[in-house]
C-alpha cells in the first residue's frame, strides 16, 4: 500500500490563507456600525493627543531640593510607580504634568514637605506602533512616527489593493473606546478635506475595505 502523499506548500497556504480570510470576515462583521466621517470632527481632534504614562516606561521623577526623594524609576505593568514617603502611585493613563502634579499633591500631604515642586520627564519608552489591516498589498504593524497620517500608513502597507473600497477607509482608535472615524482615501489623497490634518496615534488600526 502507498503512504498517503503529503499536502503540497500550496494546498497549506490556500487553507491557511482561506481561514484567515474567514477570521478577517468574522472579525469586519464584529466591528460596530457607527462611525464618524473625519471631516466631521472638530479641528482638536485631528492632532494627537498629548503622550500619556504607559506601563514600561522609564521615568525621571525630580522633587526640588529633594534629592532622596529623585530619581529614575520604571512603571510597573500594575500601572503604578514608587515613590518615597508616600508608595504607590498609579500613573497610567496620566500626563506627564499630571503625573508631577498627583505626586507633589501626596507629598504634601504627608506633612513633611512645604509646596513640594515635581518634574515627571519620560526617559526611555516602548516604540509607539499602529497597524494596517484589510485590502492593501502589505497588512501589518509599523512603528508609530509623529505626523503620521492615514496616507502614509496605507503607503507603508504597500497601498491599496486593487479591491479596496477608497471610500471605506476606517481608522479604529482603541484609546477612545474603538472609536471609528472614515475616511475617503481619494480626497484624502488630494488634500481635500480635514484627513490630511488626521494623525495617527500608538494603538490605532487602520482597515480598509
Amino acid at each position: 500500500m502507498r503512504p498517503a502523499s503529503r499536502p503540497s506548500r500550496a494546498a497549506v497556504v490556500s487553507v491557511f490563507a482561506a481561514s484567515a480570510v474567514l477570521s478577517a470576515c468574522a472579525t469586519t462583521e464584529e466591528l460596530p456600525d457607527a462611525f464618524t466621517w473625519v471631516d466631521e470632527l472638530p479641528e482638536e481632534a485631528l492632532a494627537p493627543t498629548p503622550y500619556k504614562l504607559r506601563g514600561n516606561d522609564k521615568l525621571e521623577v525630580k522633587v526640588f531640593k529633594q534629592e532622596s526623594l529623585s530619581g529614575e524609576v520604571l512603571v510597573r505593568e500594575d500601572g503604578q510607580i514608587t515613590v518615597p514617603l508616600v508608595g504607590d502611585i498609579a500613573v497610567v493613563g496620566m500626563t506627564p504634568p499630571e503625573a508631577s502634579a498627583e505626586i507633589a499633591k501626596r507629598l504634601a500631604g504627608t506633612g513633611f514637605i512645604d509646596n513640594p515642586s515635581v518634574s515627571v520627564a519620560v526617559i526611555e519608552t516602548r516604540q509607539p506602533s499602529f497597524a494596517v489591516a484589510g485590502e492593501v498589498r502589505q497588512p501589518g504593524s509599523f512603528e508609530l512616527q509623529p505626523g503620521t497620517t492615514v496616507l502614509d500608513g496605507v503607503a507603508l502597507a504597500g497601498g491599496l489593493s486593487e479591491f479596496a473600497k477608497k471610500d471605506r477607509v476606517f481608522v479604529i482608535r482603541k484609546a477612545k473606546g474603538n472609536q471609528r472615524v472614515r475616511f475617503n482615501f481619494a480626497r484624502v489623497a488630494r488634500s481635500d478635506g480635514k484627513g490630511l490634518r488626521f494623525h495617527l496615534e500608538d494603538g490605532d488600526v487602520v482597515v480598509v475595505e
